[in-house]
Parts: C-alpha cells; sequence; structure tokens
C-alpha cells in the first residue's frame, strides 16, 4: 500500500460571501493536483464531501485528479483554519485506487468546507462515486459504475453495470447496458438508449422515463404522484403488469388489456423480458420506437 502525501499545487484564494452557505462566512481554498499512474482497467474509488465529483476519460495509462478544497469561517483566519482540517489521501492497491477527502478533526457544519473532485481517466475504468450535497457527474467511462450521493443530481453516460443512488435530485443514465439499479426520491429518473438493460428504477414524487433495448429478466419501475413512460422496440417481446390511479394508461402494443386502473398481458410468442410498472396520480404509457 501506497500512500501519496504531497500535493503538486496550491492556490490560496478568498471569495465573498456570495459563494456561502451561512451568513457572514468567508472561504478559503486549495487546489491540488494528483497524476497517478495505473494499469488496465483499474477500479478508481472516490470520496468526498459537501462538494462535486466529475469524471471523464483521458489517457490510457493515468488518473489525473483536480481537488478543490474549501475551509469556511467567519474570518480569513479562521477559514485557513478550516481549510487546513481538510486531509486528501490518495492510496494505490494493485488494481485499485483511493481517492478520498476528509476531516482531520470531527465533522463540523462551517458553511461551504467540503470539496469537489475532477477526474480524468482510463475509458476501461471501474468507480466508486461517493459524496453528499453535491452532484456526480460521469462521461464515456465504460466500466461498472457505483454511484452515492445526495440533495442533488447524478448524470452518468456509458457505464456497464450501474448503481446509482441520490435524493431530492434528478438522475439520469444515458446509452449504459448491464444491470442497472437506480433510485432517487423528488426527482426525475431518466434512462435514455439503454443496451440490453436489465433495469430496477425507483423514485418518488418524480417522473420515470425509458427508452431503449431491455435485457432478458425482470425489470421494476416505480414512483408515486408522477408519470411512467416506457419507450420500447417496436418489435420487443414481453410480459406487462402495471398500475396506476386517478390517471389514465395508453399503449402502443395492441395485445396488451388496459382496464381503468392496470395494463396487463404479453407481447411475441416466447417473451423473456417481463417488465412490472407502478405509480400513482400519474399516467402510465407504454409506447414503441423503431
Amino acid at each position: 500500500m501506497n500512500r501519496i502525501g504531497a500535493a503538486l499545487a496550491a492556490v490560496m484564494l478568498l471569495v465573498p460571501l456570495a459563494a456561502c452557505t451561512v451568513s457572514g462566512t468567508v472561504v478559503a481554498t486549495e487546489t491540488v493536483e494528483e497524476h497517478i499512474e495505473v494499469e488496465s482497467g483499474p477500479l478508481i474509488s472516490v470520496e468526498t464531501f459537501n462538494g462535486r465529483i466529475s469524471v471523464v476519460t483521458g489517457s490510457d495509462t493515468m488518473i489525473d485528479a483536480r481537488i478543490v478544497k474549501r475551509g469556511s469561517g467567519t474570518s480569513q483566519a479562521e477559514a485557513e483554519r478550516d481549510l487546513r482540517q481538510l486531509v486528501i489521501d490518495v492510496v494505490e492497491d494493485p488494481g485499485r485506487v483511493t481517492i478520498a477527502v476528509r476531516r482531520a478533526d470531527a465533522p463540523v457544519s462551517l458553511g461551504n468546507s467540503g470539496a469537489d473532485i475532477e477526474l480524468a481517466v482510463p475509458i476501461d475504468s471501474s468507480l466508486e462515486l461517493r459524496t453528499s450535497n453535491g452532484r456526480i457527474e460521469s462521461a464515456n467511462v465504460r466500466g461498472s459504475i457505483v454511484a452515492r450521493s445526495s440533495n442533488s443530481g447524478v448524470t452518468i453516460r456509458d457505464g456497464t453495470d450501474v448503481d446509482a443512488e441520490t435524493s431530492n435530485g434528478p438522475l439520469t443514465v444515458n446509452a449504459a447496458s448491464g444491470e442497472l439499479k437506480l433510485r432517487t426520491s423528488n426527482g426525475a429518473l431518466d434512462i435514455i438508449g439503454a443496451q440490453d438493460a436489465l433495469v430496477t428504477a425507483e423514485t418518488m414524487n418524480g417522473p420515470i422515463t425509458f427508452s431503449g433495448t431491455p435485457a432478458p429478466g425482470a425489470h421494476a419501475f416505480r414512483t408515486t404522484n408522477a408519470p411512467i413512460n416506457l419507450a420500447l422496440p417496436v418489435d420487443a417481446e414481453f410480459t406487462m403488469i402495471g398500475h396506476t390511479s386517478n390517471a389514465t394508461i395508453r399503449t402502443a402494443f395492441p395485445t396488451l388489456l388496459v382496464l381503468e386502473d392496470s395494463i396487463t398481458g404479453r407481447v411475441g410468442d416466447d417473451p423473456e423480458v417481463a417488465i412490472r410498472a407502478d405509480t400513482s396520480n400519474g399516467d402510465l404509457t407504454v409506447t414503441s420506437q423503431p
């Protein structure tokens, strides 16, 4: 195990009240860069707090990280003291790299104290991304992705096997494949252009949309007080069980039976895809796409 300590670059700044979340505070920031050589297909684990995580593809053999730490206080001196409590740990194990921002003292609530992390990684990486009160974005990384946040959105493009969860924010997954386990609350959940995906999607008080090709197996879509819209290939074969209340059910597949609050039936001769969709106070639509 190798712990990389020294920061490669640091810049100290002060920002005014408008950039803070607590009245009367200022923020001191420090920018740190790390460059880590890796072999093919690394697992990259990232953890921070009160900040965003952004991942894009870069070199095939290098992780380039830019970390912006923020210390918060009612004066410049207090903000800089708080900033010194934020510690960056970078740990390399065989096949795995961990980048984490933590507090050296007990957790405290000091306005905008936290850290943003931006990464450029090999395209075949797998990711574990965890933060709080910050959004998560991943683009074009092809490995498995685990994402955990709160009070903000999650946006993922590509990836094979995606397990993503947030709260009080939207969750969008585009062009992903494999097993998709997606959960949010009080936010929309959009699955766009899925490719042979096995989907479990759950939210509350937010709409769910799905388009793409479902993989064989059991799929589940659940929300409340919002619509569900499923767009399936015109030649798809599947079984369907769906329910809603105080809303309308529509379908483009004539072999499905639509009643006042339910939709059931089979499409195709030998379907291997089973779809369950449940909502309330929202329309349920099962349509076709080319």
